[in-house]
């Protein structure tokens, strides 16, 4: 129950938070940019802390029986691909498409290089097995 209120208060808040885009954007237009992307990210470091990080760790307990790094890596690399496609939207929309598909890109990267180790031990073990 309290997932669910917590959905709730920030569908709210999310309500609010676009109410008051639209009064700046009709108020100020002229900053309208400045403040949407101020906003915008504010607003999302406040659902990744209230919502996503808690049910990463929800999942880190449901996948515990799995080896030890890779619930936590699959977990992680999920949230990061999707933030990044989230701000990768948003930096298109701004105009700045390149920008934003190198963001993702690197992103991307990132994610591989947090796999190198455990794709490293795979290649060995399998390459152990087709040796022998």
């Amino acid at each position: 129950m309290v997932v669910d209120v917590s959905v709730m208060f920030i569908l709210i808040q999310t309500i609010a938070v676009f109410l008051i885009l639209l009064v700046i954007a009709f108020a100020v237009p002229t900053l309208n940019p400045l403040l949407y992307v101020a906003i915008f990210l504010f607003y999302l470091l406040y659902v990744l802390s209230t919502i996503i990080f808690p049910f990463g760790r929800t999942f880190s307990v449901i996948f515990e029986a799995l080896p030890d790094p890779f619930a936590k890596l699959l977990i992680g690399s999920a949230i990061l691909f999707y933030v990044s496609e989230l701000i990768a939207q948003h930096i298109t929309d701004a105009g700045y498409g390149s920008l934003a598909a190198l963001t993702h890109f690197v992103v991307k990267i990132s994610i591989l290089t947090l796999w190198i180790n455990q794709t490293t031990r795979l290649i060995e073990i399998l390459s152990t097995l087709i040796t022998k």
